[in-house]
């Protein structure tokens, strides 16, 4: 077995997949997660359309659990 050893200026680690807490956060990460939330955004956006244009004989109380549940597949 072997390991890659990383040498920073706050000292050594490993690398990502012996433990991925012990490297240095990016601007990388911060761009995914803003990127993810984007598009539910565009995703939320999108079903509210969907459920007026579609959905139009269905009740409010029957459209908000829809909209909750697509959220929660979203956030899954």
């Amino acid at each position: 077995m072997s390991f890659l050893i990383i040498v920073t200026e706050t000292g050594i680690m490993s690398d990502g997949n012996f433990n991925r807490a012990l490297l240095p956060k990016n601007e990388l990460s911060a761009g995914l997660r803003a990127g993810k939330t984007q598009m539910r955004v565009k995703a939320e956006a999108a079903f509210d359309v969907v459920l007026e244009t579609f959905l139009q004989g269905e009740t409010d109380e029957r459209k908000a659990e829809m909209k909750k549940r697509f959220m929660d597949m979203l956030r899954a």
